[in-house]
């Protein structure tokens, strides 16, 4: 059975994950303590709660894959979590 851990990121997600790095100073500025659904490179939809941006980028996105990434109110190198959805 395969396991979250092993799924092989897309191309996509890497580019998405590429986009948050570079720009994340700018993000915790804007999004502090607050998760955000990328796609594309861009902010599609953000919220406090997890499954509320989820849902929000679900009706965005539709069938398109996004990345959820959680900006911390500081920034540090290891505080950006995500998941693909």
């Amino acid at each position: 059975m395969m396991t979250s851990e092993d799924r092989i990121e897309s191309e996509a997600d890497i580019s998405n994950d590429k986009w948050v790095k570079e720009n994340f100073l700018d993000l915790v500025q804007k999004y502090p303590r607050e998760w955000i659904a990328v796609m594309d490179q861009r902010v599609i939809f953000s919220g406090i709660a997890e499954g509320i941006t989820e849902s929000g980028a679900r009706d965005i996105a539709g069938e398109r894959e996004f990345s959820m990434y959680f900006i911390p109110e500081t920034p540090s190198e290891t505080d950006v979590g995500y998941a693909r959805r």
